[in-house]
């Protein structure tokens, strides 16, 4: 993200509105003011952005994570890959669920599984797997600061 590049941008704004009101020394001196006042907040409300940005694309992936870093003084985003994602075979395939479902998901059950090339009971091991890796991970953000 370039923080720097929109403070510039709102920086040259507020200069082009001061010289409206004139070339008094007052006006160009609060608009100086409202400048160095600004330019900081602008970049912290970059951060905040980012972080609420984080959050709500994590909140949507099925693995991993969105983490806000901060690189060359500017916030960015970056996909982590889940660390932890559990692997399965056959060999641990002790616990036994029945579950009742519509007809209707059943059949888009069989033909996702289809699609990804799965058994029935692969597929929905790994559907199941996600889905509690994601709610485990819930809506937290990882800030991590590199230079």
């Amino acid at each position: 993200m370039n923080t720097a590049g929109i403070a510039a941008k709102l920086e040259e704004q507020l200069v082009a509105q001061g010289r409206l009101a004139g070339d008094e020394p007052v006006v160009e001196q609060l608009v100086e003011a409202m400048v160095a006042a600004l330019v900081p907040a602008v970049r912290q409300a970059a951060f905040e952005l980012a972080e609420q940005a984080a959050a709500e694309i994590g909140a949507q992936l099925p693995t991993g994570s969105i983490d806000v870093v901060l690189s060359e003084g500017e916030p960015a985003l970056v996909l982590r890959g889940e660390e932890a994602e559990q692997a399965f075979s056959s060999e641990d395939l002790e616990a036994r669920m029945t579950v009742r479902l519509p007809t209707n998901l059943k059949a888009a059950l069989e033909e996702a599984a289809d699609d990804a090339g799965d058994s029935m009971n692969s597929f929905v091991i790994k559907t199941l797997a996600s889905g509690a890796a994601r709610g485990r991970k819930g809506r937290r953000v990882r800030e991590t600061f590199t230079t």
